[in-house]
């Protein structure tokens, strides 16, 4: 299986017990990682015995590599021993491999999940984990009602004009900082719907040619990013100074400098864009 598949979803253990076991630890949404030798690693089995530290909202989430794994969060505060740090998870886009970061972001998810879960949004009883060997949810032991790990979709699209792309700033982005346009799909709309809406009412224009570009999970906090290219189509740029301050056209060379490198689908729209134009 690890040879197709390198995660393999499981809420039970897989393979035997093993110190290279791997365990996402987070603490106040920070994940704890081995950096004794200068370079970022996910926690061992081993590492465990080091840290000392209470845990819950411990669960098998499945396999990586060959060897189970596991998401917990501490329980109470601890000091770090030394070659251990606590990470934001974002930085650690530039740190970890792709497949790794996927599976901090997974953990992440749960556990963000789960702490969101705490009562039924029936009756408002506290919620239990569902006994069963297959399945992964919380069940409410007063009513019944039945909760399963969620994630909210939402797009972000590339949008050019023959050879300039379409960036915007966002109110809460840093100063120079500019990236395409994303937003959250509402209920009983289709993807490509949403994309049309996000570009038309962020800043006023029409699009067309919508084509899929592929999908990332993102923690942050519970979001799926399904990622588009499309064709500018009409229109003057209008900014809706709601979240977009200003938007523009923008060509290859001008692009440098303007957005935060990481490996982020919303990088890869930038970066294809580039790569496209030369």
């Amino acid at each position: 299986m690890t040879e197709y598949l390198r995660f393999e979803s499981s809420i039970n253990p897989i393979y035997d017990e093993s110190e290279k076991d791997l365990c996402l630890l987070y603490n106040n949404g920070k994940i704890i990682v081995n950096s004794s030798d200068e370079e970022i690693k996910l926690l061992r089995g081993r590492d465990l015995r080091q840290l000392n530290a209470n845990l819950q909202h411990i669960d098998c989430i499945g396999a990586f590599d060959g060897a189970n794994c596991y998401k917990a969060e501490v329980k109470d505060d601890f000091k770090l021993p030394n070659g251990y740090i606590e990470y934001d998870l974002k930085p650690l886009t530039f740190l970890l491999e792709e497949e790794t970061f996927l599976m901090a972001a997974k953990g992440l998810l749960l556990l963000n999940w789960e702490k969101t879960h705490k009562y039924c949004g029936v009756c408002g009883y506290p919620m239990e984990k569902k006994k069963s060997d297959t399945e992964r949810a919380l069940i409410c032991p007063a009513c019944g009602f039945t909760t399963w790990p969620r994630t909210s979709p939402a797009i972000i699209v590339a949008v050019t004009k023959g050879d300039k792309l379409l960036l915007a700033h966002n109110k809460n982005f840093p100063n120079g900082m500019y990236s395409v346009i994303a937003g959250f799909v509402e209920l009983g709309e289709t993807f490509e719907q949403c994309v049309r809406r996000e570009v038309f009412e962020e800043v006023g224009i029409k699009i067309d040619n919508i084509k899929y570009f592929g999908s990332q999970p993102w923690p942050f906090p519970n979001s799926m990013m399904i990622a588009y290219t499309a064709e500018y189509a009409g229109g003057d740029i209008k900014e809706d100074n709601d979240e977009i301050i200003h938007a523009d056209w923008f060509s290859k060379e001008e692009i440098p400098g303007m957005y935060r490198e990481s490996k982020s689908i919303g990088t890869e729209l930038i970066k294809w864009f580039i790569k496209t134009n030369q």
